[in-house]
Formats: structure tokens, sequence, C-alpha cells
């Protein structure tokens, strides 16, 4: 199958890909979240955002997948001396580059849609601080790591090969830093709703090996200062375990 086929094939089955609720589910989980109980609101809460994370992965995948593939085949020609055309892999990865930044900015914006008045927020800020993460929120909490990790082992893959391809690297690199962006400004979004998740993020990824290469990437998008306000002060300055 072609690539532009492939391309294709996926702008099909991922159109209309976002998850439907029934009525009564809706209805239901609507209430949840305008709940006055914070516990109550916070487990609904995390309930729709998994459903909206896990959706994104189902829709991104594919897209990894094909940009790694991509870059595989580079590597197999760089390692039998073959020739390289630049511009033939910017034209593999860049349209799919494009589609995941804009599958991760409609997740975004979707969890920002959930509390449009910041009442939940404002809630999140008075739990308490030591209740434990329901199974919601632990759910959310691999889901979101899933999403970061494979988001950013696919965006430092691609970095590492093409930093000697000055065209490449000026055509692509603007956009995997783009691409990085709606990651963690969904990160972001979650740590205000939901306190304590991203801490499970956190030892989720630490476990897996991977919190030193979200670490390196948070710091070079800049976004630090605004995670170590939602509790990731200590954990963004841990060094990497030898």
């Amino acid at each position: 199958m072609s690539t532009a086929g492939s391309h294709k094939d996926l702008e099909l089955k991922e159109h209309g890909s976002e998850p439907d609720l029934d009525n009564k589910e809706t209805s239901l989980m609507k209430s949840e979240m305008e709940s006055d109980d914070p516990e109550v609101q916070a487990k609904a809460c995390a309930k729709r955002m998994s459903t909206i994370v896990d959706t994104a992965l189902d829709r991104l995948k594919p897209f990894l997948e094909m940009m790694v593939e991509s870059i595989e085949r580079a590597e197999r020609k760089k390692k039998n001396d073959q020739e390289i055309d630049e511009q033939e892999l910017v034209d593999q990865v860049k349209p799919l580059l494009e589609r995941s930044t804009t599958i991760l900015q409609e997740c975004y914006g979707a969890i920002k849609a959930l509390d449009p008045d910041g009442k939940i927020a404002n809630n999140a800020q008075n739990r308490a601080k030591n209740s434990e993460a329901s199974a919601e929120e632990q759910h959310l909490a691999q889901g979101l790591a899933t999403l970061a990790g494979d988001v950013t082992k696919t965006i430092e893959r691609i970095k590492e090969f093409i930093k000697d391809m000055p065209h490449a690297k000026n055509q692509l690199g603007p956009l995997l830093d783009l691409f990085g962006e709606p990651l963690f400004q969904i990160l972001s979004a979650v740590g205000l709703l939901l306190n304590g998740v991203l801490g499970l993020v956190a030892g989720i990824l630490d476990g897996l090996g991977l919190g030193g290469l979200i670490r390196g990437l948070l710091n070079g998008l800049g976004l630090s200062k605004l995670l170590k306000g939602l509790g990731l002060g200590t954990w963004l300055e841990e060094k990497p375990k030898k």
C-alpha cells in the first residue's frame, strides 16, 4: 500500500471516531460532573477524561506507527550505505505529524470544554490532598502516561535520526516542537481539574524508564514552570537514575 493511500484510509477510518455516549449515560455523567460532592465530581471527571484520552490514543497510534516505519526504512537505507532522500522523508512524515498534532489539539480542547466556568478546577483545590486516587483516576493516569510516552518516544526517535540532515531538520524540527505542545497542555489541563493524577502519571513514567525523557522535553518546551505549579516541582527536578 502506498503512503498516500495509507494516509487516505486512516482519514476515512478515524472520521467520526469521537466517543458517543447514549442519552442516559450522558445525563448521569452530566449530573455527576455538576455534583457539589468533590469526590463524586472527581470520579465523573476522570471517567470522562479517560474516554477522551483513550479515544485520542486509538486515533493517534496508526499515525505514530507510520512515522516510525518511515524512520526505520530510512535507517535501513543508511545502514546499507544507500542515499537518503531528505525531501522524500519529509513528504512522508510531515502530513502524519500535522494530523497527529491536530488529534492532540482536539483532545486538549475536549478536556478544557469539561470545565467552561472553572467550577471543577475550584473544587479540585478544595479536595483533600491526601485523598486516595479512585479507580477512574488511576485509569486516567495510565492512559495519560501511555499517551505521553508514545508521543515523546516518537518525537525523540525522529529528532535523533534527522539531527545531521539539514533539510529534514529544518522542515520537521518546528513541527516536532508543535507536536509536543498540546500533549503537555493536556497534562496541565488534567492537573488543574484533578489533584494528584499528574503525580500518578509521573510515577508510571518513571516505572517505565521514561521519566528522564519526558522531563527533558518539558524543559525544552518551557512548560516546566507551569507544571511545577501543579505539584510536579520535585519530580521535574529529579535526575535520571543510573
